[in-house]
């Protein structure tokens, strides 16, 4: 003992030994360390004994070794999950058939709720730069006569709220209207956007790269310009103090044309440059234009003043920044009282009412009219997540449905584990911890597979309009593996219990024991997955027949041929003319809107017998060639005009004639009717056949409607080509456009393309449908397969001793299935009336809608017996083929 006093080991580390290590442990590692260190001194000597040592003690610092925190002693925890986690990737290697159909059928689901969070991640990132953000409240207005709120309000209202409520710290008003073409040095690029002041900086926190916040919408004729229209306006230019041409063309920061010609606005000076790319806002804009321009363009009459209109409800946007002292509460009862001073004795707007929306939660958010921007409604991602998890929930059942099945075979095992001391919560552990390492394979396998179903999610048409940045971060793959567990936890719960249950005399002794067809739980399991798939496979298929249905619409006019072109504010007349020349041309006609694509116009008109009561048409302005470039035939009278008092003039088509009180559609002809709205005096000149100018969402019957020649109202020309090389017809036409316009690039569109693509947003809900029931069907199937094969291998011997018996194999297949054919009978029994019903409940509210009888169910519930049939047969005829021998040597 002098010897092991003369060399002790470095103080340090001995301290920090005997404070880690557990107390039952200390004394007999401690002795040892100790003689081994003397050991070493007299071999090596004290230095390289003392590192020696010091490494031996940070070696021990390790789970089995450290003290529990709380005092107690749990030497065996770590041992005994480090157990679990063999255990659990042994019998997932041992079942290697079973471990696939688990880790594929989890892995295919969870890739399509995986794409659910990325949505939701994405959708929830908008409006997180802005520093104040739980604070900004947008205000939305709702009216009695319309279950659909207004995401706009009245100009007034942020002037009112700042000086009357001192719940309000500021606020900023937004006001559409700022949409055309700003030109500088012969370059012009469209912009759009709102007016605004200085205090939309003061609210929000858009990243002004260029200019000073506090001023630059201060003063009249300055614009704020984000960078991207910056760079194509200016190239390498400073933007800041340079001048620019504003013409007005009345766009929309939607992206729909103008229906007005140019109307000079003058100069404007660049005062800032705010850089939109790297952050994302329900807010979308090219352009901020000073408010204080606004007096000067109410005096030149070129934009309406409606800064003291509180009926002028649908062009600003107000968003207010509460008090720090203040809450919701009090901002709703601010804006409530407001609404009473304002709207109580409004004869118009009866009960009109304002509320407060968050900003986080714009996006996604509820259904407004007005909205600033194309989002998918919150609803639609309730449906989607709801579907989501009707197919992780098939998945999860079987896990469960595989690992019940699989439990006779497990038998054994459980007892010697209970026997040799194992508790139920050890068992349970360690089932959890196989279902668990299961997923988390599965999680890897659904990353990859993600990548793929993210890929299709992005080239729907709709995508084009929604802008969906679906990329991965650190976060979102955390919240991936959070859920991966929450699916593991789920998936194994129930097999862990029914697995630990069994009491251990009865496990030694019954390894194979269990009556074959009594599985209960495993039935009801399957049943419920081909309920699920048979219901997918027929809302699949009527959803695409409806789709089918729509494309292949007779919308009562031709449209082979026909490229529409918008005008973009040029004179139709001259495009006209350019465009006559060009070889291949056969007609040319010109409308304001092109009929069935969703854009509509009314006029309402008065029977001077009977002044008190008007009557609301349709209203579509076209020229004298546009009912014959349609191939629409004039019933009675004559077409519209080319020349004359064409405002005067108006041809109806049945449906108008009918409305307007004429029994005899002929009767109408010669007959004045009053447009107070405009001002002016309108005969029936001729009456034609009915179209579809509407789309077909809109309603079952063809609305009654009137045309009217009118060139200033015109924003299409629709050209006729003929039949032959439409590719060298369209670059001429192009060339013909640079003569008139060369500023504006030269758009088009075919006509059948238009009415085609107000259809492609169906398609991708069959798409979307259409996928999520292969995915119901594979995973119903997997666990189909499984179960057959599970059978067929523990009645290997019953098959081999029918076979010796003289038993066909035809015979053989029929006994070996069954049971699985009945499953898909009731399943079919179930789901067949259920996928009726259901699909005839959205089908009776949607307008032009599709037959839907019992033929439909038929074929989907023959699909699924076929494809149940294959599933089952690929098993059961290998089994029945098995030579007898191998057979019976079978365990």
């Amino acid at each position: 003992m002098k010897g092991i006093r003369d060399h002790n080991p470095p103080k340090l580390f001995l301290h920090f030994f005997r404070w880690f290590c557990h107390p039952r442990l200390k004394k007999p590692i401690e002795g040892d360390l100790m003689e081994l260190h003397e050991e070493r001194v007299k071999q090596i000597g004290t230095r390289k004994a003392d590192v020696k040592f010091i490494r031996d003690v940070l070696l021990l610092f390790r789970p089995s070794i450290i003290k529990p925190a709380d005092g107690t002693y749990r030497l065996t925890n770590y041992g005994m999950f480090k157990n679990y986690f063999k255990v659990g990737i042994r019998n997932i290697l041992k079942y290697k058939m079973f471990s696939f159909i688990n880790v594929f059928g989890l892995a295919v689901a969870m890739s399509v709720c995986m794409l659910i969070i990325l949505m939701l991640v994405d959708q929830k990132s908008y409006d997180q730069f802005h520093e104040k953000k739980d604070r900004i409240y947008r205000v939305i207005g709702r009216s009695e006569v319309n279950s659909t709120p207004y995401a706009t309000t009245a100009q007034p209202v942020v002037e009112s709220i700042i000086s009357d409520y001192p719940v309000v710290e500021n606020a900023v008003s937004l006001r559409r209207g700022v949409g055309g073409d700003a030109t500088y040095e012969q370059k012009t690029v469209e912009l759009a956007g709102y007016f605004t002041d200085n205090s939309f900086f003061q609210v929000f926190d858009f990243p002004l790269v260029a200019g000073d916040k506090n001023s630059a919408l201060t003063s009249p004729n300055t614009l704020v310009i984000s960078k991207r229209k910056a760079e194509l306006l200016f190239k390498d230019k400073n933007p800041i103090g340079q001048q620019v041409q504003f013409e007005d063309r009345k766009l929309s920061i939607m992206g729909f044309d103008g229906d007005a010609p140019p109307v000079d606005w003058g100069l404007y000076t660049v005062a800032g440059v705010v850089d939109l790319n790297e952050i994302k806002s329900h807010l979308k804009f090219d352009v901020l234009m000073s408010s204080s321009t606004l007096s000067t363009l109410y005096k030149d009459g070129l934009i309406t003043d409606i800064s003291q209109r509180w009926n002028a409800i649908y062009s600003t946007y107000a968003y207010l920044l509460l008090d720090e002292d203040a809450d919701r509460t009090a901002l709703n009862a601010a804006l409530t009282d407001l609404s009473n001073r304002k709207y109580a004795d409004n004869e118009k707007l009866v009960n009109y009412s304002y509320e407060s929306q968050a900003l986080t939660s714009i996006t996604p958010g509820m259904i407004l009219n007005n909205e600033t921007t194309f989002q998918l409604p919150e609803i639609v991602y309730y449906i989607l997540s709801l579907l989501a998890f009707v197919i992780m929930l098939m998945a999860c059942l079987n896990y469960t449905n595989l690992s019940i099945a699989r439990s006779l075979s497990r038998m054994k095992e459980i007892g010697v584990r209970k026997v040799n001391g194992a508790s139920r919560k050890n068992l349970i552990l360690q089932f959890l911890i196989e279902s668990i390492v299961t997923v988390l394979i599965a999680m890897v396998m659904a990353v990859i597979l993600l990548y793929f179903t993210k890929e299709a999610f992005m080239g729907l048409w709709t995508n084009q309009y929604l802008n969906f940045d679906l990329t991965s971060s650190p976060i979102v793959y955390l919240i991936f593996f959070a859920f991966a567990l929450v699916v593991g936890v789920i998936a194994g719960t129930y097999p862990a219990l029914f697995l630990s249950k069994h009491q251990p005399v009865k496990a030694l002794r019954n390894n194979s024991g269990g009556s074959s067809g009594k599985w209960g739980i495993q039935k009801v399991l399957n049943v419920s997955q081909f309920s699920v798939s048979l219901i997918f496979i027929v809302t699949s298929m009527v959803i695409y027949n409806q789709f089918r249905h729509y494309t292949e619409f007779e919308y009562g006019f031709d449209t082979s041929n026909i490229i529409n072109i918008p005008l973009q504010s040029n004179d139709h007349e001259k495009l006209l003319t350019a465009f006559s020349s060009v070889p291949g041309v056969s007609k040319i006609s010109a409308c304001q809107y092109i009929p069935a694509t969703g854009t509509t116009d009314v006029i309402s008109l008065t029977d001077a017998n009977n002044e008190e009561e008007s009557i609301s048409l349709l209203h579509l302005r076209a020229n004298d060639q546009f009912l014959s470039n349609l191939d629409l035939r004039i019933l009675y009278g004559q077409d519209l005009p080319s020349t004359g008092n064409l405002k005067n003039s108006m041809v109806i088509n049945e449906s108008a004639a009918t409305k307007l009180g004429y029994e005899n559609v002929q009767d109408a002809i010669g007959k004045i009717w009053e447009s107070k709205e405009y001002e002016v005096s309108k005969q029936i000149i001729g009456v034609v056949e009915d179209f579809r100018a509407t789309l077909l969402v809109d309603g079952d019957k063809i609305r009654p409607m009137a045309l009217s020649n009118e060139p200033t109202s015109f924003n299409f020309l629709n050209v006729k080509i003929s039949e032959g090389n439409p590719l060298s017809t369209i670059s001429q036409l192009e060339e013909a456009w640079k003569t008139v316009d060369p500023t504006h690039d030269f758009k088009y569109d075919f006509f059948d393309n238009e009415l085609a693509n107000t259809s492609l947003a169906i398609f991708d809900i069959v798409s979307i449908i259409g996928y999520l029931s292969f995915l119901a069907i594979l995973i119903a199937c997997l666990g189909l397969l499984g179960m057959a094969t599970y059978t067929t291998e523990r009645r290997t011997k019953e098959v081999g001793i029918r076979k010796v018996l003289g038993a066909e194999e035809m015979k053989l297949v029929l006994i070996l299935s069954r049971g699985f054919l009945k499953l898909l009978l009731i399943s079919v029994l179930i789901a067949a009336p259920l996928s009726y019903l259901v699909n005839n409940l959205w089908l009776d509210n949607l307008p032009n809608r599709v037959e839907f009888g019992v033929g439909t169910v038929l074929l989907g519930s023959l699909l699924l017996l076929v494809l149940g049939l294959i599933t089952i047969g690929s098993q059961t005829i290998r089994a029945s083929r098995r030579n007898p021998v191998e057979s019976l040597k079978y365990e």
